[in-house]
């Protein structure tokens, strides 16, 4: 399967481009330590978009020996060390988990041992700031779970037109709190999270051929085609009318490759 048949933004596509990586077997030859290392993929966002898209498709290549049944909990937890640099600690606070747990799922899901960029760069920069690493488990566990409860909810209401207020109160809580949470743990703002996730619906919706464009549009929480559209291409660097047709070529390549392998086979 080629990269430019997943539902990953553009700027993941040029990362990987750039490492001239260009499809999933390509990955499968690595080992996450070495891609985490490599100037292209080191901010780790790249990286872990790739992971949870390979894992709607049922694709875990980084697990060892493909024996472990990966969850979003473990992805959730790979997010927070490459992404966001927090300690092994940190994450225990945050799972409930215990930080040989953290450093076993880290190993058996993905391969992934010693400190990634991410996790080096925080240190050294909370160091410089003359702050002490670990927050207090009880200031953690507080605001990634209003952190996760926010985006459970743009998960399931994306369609609507959510904001940071409707849904702070929503929660009991206020836009400062919500947008530090978001600051903490998220990989961008309230904003940018519920743009991700409409536009991976939207990328969804498009593979489906029957699904009419206005209608995408609108299933995503855009009224206008036209702001979809453009909404679209800054994802993903094309309109979403080229991303279906790029999908539908993509699927009836594959389909010549089955049918070449059985006729040779035969």
């Amino acid at each position: 399967m080629r990269l430019t048949e997943l539902a990953i933004s553009s700027a993941a596509l040029a990362c990987f481009e750039a490492a001239g990586i260009h499809d999933v077997e390509q990955i499968a030859r690595q080992t996450m330590p070495e891609l985490i290392e490599r100037s292209e993929f080191c901010r780790g966002v790249e990286l872990h978009e790739v992971v949870c898209e390979l894992s709607r498709h049922g694709l875990t290549p980084f697990t060892r020996h493909g024996r472990h049944v990966q969850t979003a909990r473990e992805r959730e937890i790979l997010r927070l060390r490459i992404v966001k640099g927090l300690t092994l600690d940190e994450i225990a606070a945050i799972s409930s988990l215990h930080r040989e747990r953290i450093r076993q799922l880290l190993h058996l899901h993905f391969g992934l041992v010693g400190k990634p960029p991410a996790a080096r760069c925080r240190r050294e920069r909370l160091r410089a700031l003359g702050r002490d690493e670990d927050m207090r488990p009880s200031t953690l566990r507080e605001r990634h779970r209003l952190y996760a409860r926010a985006r459970l909810i743009i998960e399931r209401q994306y369609a609507m037109p959510l904001t940071v207020e409707a849904v702070a109160k929503t929660l009991a809580s206020s836009p400062r709190q919500l947008q530090r949470a978001f600051a903490e743990f998220g990989d961008g703002g309230f904003q940018d999270d519920l743009f991700a996730r409409r536009m991976t619906a939207a990328a969804i919706l498009l593979s489906h051929n029957s699904v009419p464009m206005s209608v995408v549009a609108r299933r995503v929480g855009y009224r206008q085609p036209g702001h979809f559209a453009r909404a679209f291409r800054r994802r993903y660097g094309v309109p979403p009318s080229v991303f279906r047709a790029d999908v539908r070529q993509a699927k009836r390549s594959e389909v010549l490759g089955e049918s070449c392998e059985t006729a040779v086979s035969r």
